[in-house]
């Protein structure tokens, strides 16, 4: 076999690896675009579903004050209640004073009315005084006038004594009579308050279960968005794992990364097993540094590779991934701008876009992870 025969077989081989690669490569970007989608699909599920959860919480958060408002007011009811339970009690008292008053003023005019009786009795029996009688038995003309004066008196006397009586009694049974219908006022408010403070507890009870009914709500809204979680987590595994499958035959670059956003250092949250998520409030395993920087800062490469992904990427927003072969990839999220595109190749402290706060963000930052055959690990030991 000549040289120049090898030569061709060197080339035809050559070439046959190389297509095999290059199609590895399209397989591999075409699987992460179909994943991606299913990535999407999941992050709308979990969106909706976060949606529906700030929703249940809004509404629970109302229910709750309107059912404080409730539980002030019936306390406020109650308050009334006990007071004028409070004044019933007196006004019962003054009623049991004046009947007894009444009883009393009652005894004494029955007395009177039955010494008057006795005496009325025996003048009818010994039949009337006249004043000719009176005439005829006086002694004198002087006996007369006294004996008819002493007549005229005790008869006044007797009027006088029935009327003050009387005038007593209506008295003391009008006062009787106020004070029952005070009375009587008095137990139809606390009746009506009463009624009051059941329809507010009623009520309370309403909030109480509509409350209950939204946890559970949200209780459901928070097992959809860990199962999107939860697939997403596996969708990027995958994704990772198929992208790093075309670089695993290739070695790791090598050398330390480069800060990736030279004009700041200050980070905001580190990688964590635990963090309160500050979009949705849940606690979740962080897997990346933020970096707090202003809006539209450069990004630049923390070492040199290929770009796997340069596009919207669910949570993460418009997001970079950079492969520097050894299963090594760095993730850059959030991103307001892009300044490289899939399959280009990239150099160390190149800027490969600007600082935004895309996808589940609150403010602009980026979020940096590294990921060794697609697991993440604390990007700070690698500084």
């Amino acid at each position: 076999m000549n040289r120049r025969t090898v030569r061709w077989i060197s080339v035809i081989i050559a070439a046959v690896f190389l297509l095999g690669t290059v199609s590895s490569i399209v397989f591999d970007l075409a699987y992460a675009s179909s994943t991606q989608q299913k990535i999407n699909q999941q992050q709308q599920k979990k969106n909706e579903a976060q949606q529906k959860i700030n929703a249940a919480n809004s509404k629970k958060a109302k229910s709750l004050a309107e059912k404080e408002r409730l539980e002030k007011e019936a306390g406020e009811l109650q308050t009334k209640i006990e007071a004028l339970d409070k004044v019933i009690a007196e006004t019962k008292a003054d009623l049991a004073v004046e009947q007894e008053k009444l009883d009393v003023a009652t005894q004494k005019a029955n007395e009177k009315y039955d010494i008057f009786q006795e005496r009325f009795r025996v003048m009818c029996e010994q039949g009337e005084v006249s004043y000719l009688e009176i005439l005829l038995s006086a002694k004198s003309f002087g006996d007369f006038v006294d004996k008819a004066e002493i007549m005229k008196e005790i008869s006044r006397y007797d009027k006088e004594v029935f009327d003050e009586m009387d005038e007593a009694r209506k008295q003391i049974e009008k006062s009787r009579d106020e004070i029952v219908k005070l009375k009587e006022t008095q137990e139809s408010s606390a009746k009506n308050l009463a009624g009051q403070k059941s329809a507010l507890v009623a009520k309370q009870q309403e909030q109480a279960n509509y409350i209950k009914e939204l946890e559970k709500d949200t209780a459901a809204y928070q097992r959809i968005i860990d199962e999107a979680d939860a697939a997403m987590a596996s969708l990027r595994a995958s994704v990772s794992g198929s992208l790093s499958t075309s670089s695993k035959g290739a070695k790791y670059v090598g050398g330390e990364f480069a800060w990736p956003t030279p004009s700041c250092y200050y980070i905001t949250s580190h990688f964590s097993p635990r963090r309160k998520n500050p979009v949705s409030g849940v606690y979740k395993r962080h897997t990346g540094t933020d970096i707090g920087a202003s809006y539209g800062a450069a990004i630049v490469a923390a070492n040199s590779g290929t770009v796997t992904l340069a596009g919207w990427n669910s949570g993460y927003g418009n997001c970079v991934i950079l492969d520097h072969g050894g299963g090594r990839a760095t993730l850059y999220a959030h991103m307001s701008a892009f300044s490289v595109s899939k399959g280009q190749t990239v150099s160390k402290g190149q800027r490969i876009g600007s600082v935004g706060s895309t996808g589940n963000s609150t403010g602009p930052h980026l979020h940096f992870e590294v990921l060794i055959n697609g697991a993440a690990v604390d990007p700070m030991q690698y500084f």
